[in-house]
């Protein structure tokens, strides 16, 4: 719920787009990015590997270790 308030969208955009009823738009991203404070670059990768089964952990990933 914060990352959609803090990015200014709705809590309906954000979950439809969690769950792939939606898609975002390049800007929608590069603000979720921005507000991550990591590249737009990374947050596409990041989900494309997280889409495919097989995340690799970057220098700045989104990726948290359990129990934190």
């Amino acid at each position: 719920m914060d990352l959609a308030v803090s990015a200014g969208y709705s809590l309906r955009y954000m979950g439809d787009v969690e769950r792939g009823a939606k898609s975002p738009t390049l800007r929608t991203m590069n603000d979720l990015a921005t507000l991550l404070n990591v590249s737009l670059g990374t947050l596409i990768v990041e989900a494309e590997e997280l889409l495919n089964g097989k995340p690799k952990p970057t220098k700045k990933s989104l990726h948290r270790p359990k129990g934190q």
